[in-house]
């Protein structure tokens, strides 16, 4: 099994660097130092390379909230969650 994750919509996929990281044994994304460029909905695609199906996750978005006093973003992790 192989996760990528798409970010906003296919097929724009999550580079693993210095900041991001793609579990490939959760299939969990983590993202550290989260910026404002990383608020946005993102999709885990599954794929088993024996029979080459893939699945593809509900969408999963990382937000930005205002707590009053500064904006904070929501998050710091996303879980792969698929039934």
């Amino acid at each position: 099994i192989i996760y990528s994750w798409v970010f906003n919509e296919f097929p724009s996929f999550v580079a693993e660097d210095s900041r991001r990281f793609i579990s490939q044994e959760t299939g969990n994304l983590y993202i550290s130092k989260v910026q404002t460029s990383d608020v946005g909905s993102y999709i885990c695609l599954v794929k088993n390379t024996v029979t080459n199906a893939r699945v593809l996750s509900p969408p999963t978005p990382l937000t930005l909230r205002n707590d009053g006093k500064k904006d904070v973003i929501a998050g710091y992790y996303i879980e792969a969650k698929i039934v």
